[in-house]
């Protein structure tokens, strides 16, 4: 048996908290035993308790902008070392065998790679670019304190090795995957909405935050929706606490556009996701920066919606241009309104691409895949 630590960024239920999420609940637990250290209480940490994984609350520093500034790098070397301390000794008192570090947010792994014999595994879910101290700065930390190095896409791994911290031999892309069991078709959100059946959703899904693309997906389909009165838009996700503004300024623009802001559905945060993905025909993934992944991108395909996508980083590899959606020019607003308007007038390519879509995941995006991929990881360390 293999006890393994994970430590996260926090416990929402987001991207890389669902992965983490899904990786934990679906490993061989007679052969691994999961215990999960989270920085904070969350909906992730009520999931996993739920699923009866081993949970705990360890606050310890997270890499935020905040800790940008002389004081704050002191702050976070103090709130650093006495947290890694602490994690220490809980990683003993478990008689942990790896340490898994899902974010390069998290530079705890360093202090286990310098102060423990437990191999580290850093799984990396981000491509940073700004600020580009800190890009370097973190490469060279995972490249120096990891035994195992785990990206989630080529994309990741292309920008890791860009770094010329990390060779490309000691990278790993591992696909995130989607367990099919928790796919739900059927239960969709058009009544709540006062969405006519005959009218078509197109939707974006993710957090508010300065780089994933909301105003990019409402500009491209404000004229759509002005040209054809039977489109509606749906926004999903929520602001990180603290950032409540960017949702204020999300909510200004769609209201500057009276004549249609009825048909721009906001949502927030929600839960039944399989709710949402029901009621969309189109999926739009349009982040101003590249995507490392994209775990909604796969949700939605799974959903058998076709995908309107930036050819960039994670989505480029999981759209198949042409086949499971569009893949358009980065930043490019009339390119990616256009390929939103070619899917939404063309009834039968938008179904055609929706099946291929739902076929690409099942095949390429398994959970099994997944899991499979981790657990022989994990054997490779326990070997070493």
């Amino acid at each position: 048996m293999m006890n393994i630590l994970y430590l996260h960024v926090g416990a929402e239920m987001y991207g890389s908290d669902k992965v983490l999420y899904q990786l934990v609940t679906n490993i061989d637990k007679t052969k691994f035993t999961p215990f999960v250290v989270l920085p904070e209480h969350g909906k992730l940490e009520q999931a996993l308790l739920e699923e009866h994984i081993n949970v705990s609350v360890i606050p310890y520093p997270i890499m935020r902008r905040s800790f940008f500034s002389p004081y704050g790098v002191i702050r976070y070397v103090y709130q650093f070392l006495l947290s890694s301390r602490k994690l220490a000794r809980f990683a003993r008192g478990k008689k942990v065998k790896l340490i898994h570090v899902n974010t390069i947010a998290v530079l705890e792994g360093v202090y286990f790679k310098l102060f423990t014999k437990i191999p580290v595994l850093w799984h990396v879910h981000e491509i940073l670019i700004k600020p580009r101290l800190i890009y370097k700065f973190t490469s060279f930390l995972i490249g120096h304190f990891s035994d195992k190095i785990v990206a989630i896409s080529k994309a990741t791994k292309r920008h890791l090795v860009q770094s010329k911290s990390i060779k490309s031999k000691d990278v790993s892309v591992i696909y995130n995957g989607l367990d099919f069991s928790k796919v739900s078709i059927g239960k969709n959100l058009r009544a709540e909405l006062e969405i006519a059946t005959t009218d078509l959703v197109v939707g974006h899904v993710g957090r508010v935050n300065a780089w994933k693309g909301q105003e990019d997906f409402l500009l491209a389909c404000f004229p759509l929706l002005e040209r054809n009165d039977h489109i509606h838009l749906i926004l999903s996700g929520n602001a990180f606490r603290g950032e409540e503004w960017r949702e204020k300024q999300l909510k200004e623009l769609i209201s500057k556009h009276s004549d249609i802001s009825g048909r721009v559905h906001y949502l927030g945060y929600r839960s039944d996701m399989n709710a949402v993905f029901n009621t969309l025909d189109l999926f739009v993934s349009c982040s101003t920066r590249p995507e490392p992944f994209s775990m909604v991108t796969i949700e939605a395909m799974a959903h058998s919606c076709p995908v309107v996508a930036y050819d960039v980083g994670g989505p480029a590899e999981i759209v198949l241009n042409e086949v499971t959606g569009k893949l358009v020019k980065f930043r490019e607003i009339n390119a990616l309104s256009q390929g939103i308007s070619d899917l939404v007038l063309n009834d039968s390519l938008r179904t055609s691409m929706g099946k291929a879509s739902e076929e690409r995941v099942k095949k390429d995006f398994s959970m099994e895949q997944f899991i499979s991929q981790f657990e022989a990881l994990y054997q490779q360390c326990q070997k070493r």
